[in-house]
């Protein structure tokens, strides 16, 4: 008698259909389904961590190659008031607010906001003050006056020494008859450029903020004489202008001018604002030669109230004067 389960002679036995083989087949099928899985994952782990270290990293050392240092030697009386920053995979948004010191008050001047894409040109999204400046003749101020439309406040402008105008204002004769309980920021211009040392005999250091440094060539200045008919077009807006913060502590130390231009040096081998740095650079070192080294001062910003800017009208060197902005003390 034969097994009828028993395969015939000559005939191919089917491992595969037996259930113990099939199982075995399908849990193959399951491990390497899950191992290709696993490996993709870690796969686009790594090159997700890759490019995201790899532009933050780039953007890391762009935001680094920004301006605080610009910042901090150019715009008169303007400071940083701090930034924030929205981090994206391609791309920083950056947020700056400036301020003013007028006395011992800090104002809101300013607020910056800038796009800084991993490669390519940054993009200022918006600016508080505004991007376009509109100016009209003020008649009483006989003189084109400039007015923050972020705040609604002053601008101060610088008058060259050197330099012919129709009409050199004097506003801190205005200055010092507002209201005591007001701060009051004005800009003062001198009748000639004069070094730290210079300074220190004239000037004082109560009540004083920021210096102006003159850092224009003498080709600069002809150019401006010969070629700008108008007054508006040969002053100085105060913020494209160069300069430090005055410190009472070492109100009128050389240290502060060689500071000054070790900025500027820096800036120089960064790249950062090329093409303002370079002609600053240039401007010191043709100014500087009949100096010894010394930088010299074009004029200064004053801070307080009437009463403590008084002592600035006696002063026989100011050339020009121009009101800025105001706070109430209180």
């Amino acid at each position: 008698m034969t097994d009828t389960n028993e395969p015939k002679k000559g005939e191919e036995i089917d491992f595969m259909s037996r259930p113990s083989m099939q199982k075995a087949v399908i849990q193959s099928k399951r491990k390497q389904t899950i191992k290709y899985v696993f490996i993709a994952v870690l796969t686009t782990i790594i090159l997700l961590t890759i490019i995201f270290g790899g532009s933050q990293f780039i953007l890391t050392k762009r935001i680094e190659n920004q301006d605080s240092l610009y910042n901090s030697i150019h715009g008169a009386n303007i400071s940083d008031g701090g930034t924030t920053y929205n981090h994206n995979i391609f791309s920083i948004t950056k947020e700056t607010t400036y301020r003013k010191t007028i006395d011992d008050r800090s104002i809101l001047w300013d607020k910056k906001t800038e796009k800084i894409p991993l490669f390519g040109k940054i993009d200022t999204l918006e600016k508080g003050s505004g991007k376009v400046e509109i100016n009209t003749l003020n008649e009483d101020a006989k003189r084109y006056v400039h007015y923050n439309d972020f705040n609604n406040e002053r601008k101060i402008d610088f008058y060259y020494p050197g330099l012919t105008y129709d009409y050199l204002p004097q506003e801190l004769n205005t200055a010092v008859n507002l209201d005591n309980n007001m701060l009051i920021e004005v800009a003062l211009s001198f009748k000639e450029p004069m070094t730290l040392s210079e300074l220190a005999k004239k000037l004082g250091k109560e009540n004083v903020n920021w210096l102006w440094v003159d850092t224009t060539t003498a080709t600069q200045m002809e150019r401006m004489e010969r070629n700008l008919d108008k007054d508006s077009l040969k002053t100085k807006g105060g913020e494209g202008a160069f300069g430090f913060q005055f410190t009472p502590e070492l109100p009128y130390s050389e240290e502060n001018g060689q500071r000054f231009i070790n900025i500027l040096e820096e800036l120089n081998k960064k790249g950062i604002h090329k093409s303002s740095i370079k002609g600053a650079l240039e401007g010191i070192k043709e100014n500087t030669q009949a100096t010894k080294g010394k930088i010299r001062i074009n004029g200064a910003v004053i801070t307080g109230t009437a009463m403590e800017l008084k002592r600035f009208q006696s002063l026989g060197f100011i050339r020009a004067s121009v009101l800025g902005a105001t706070i109430d003390k209180y």
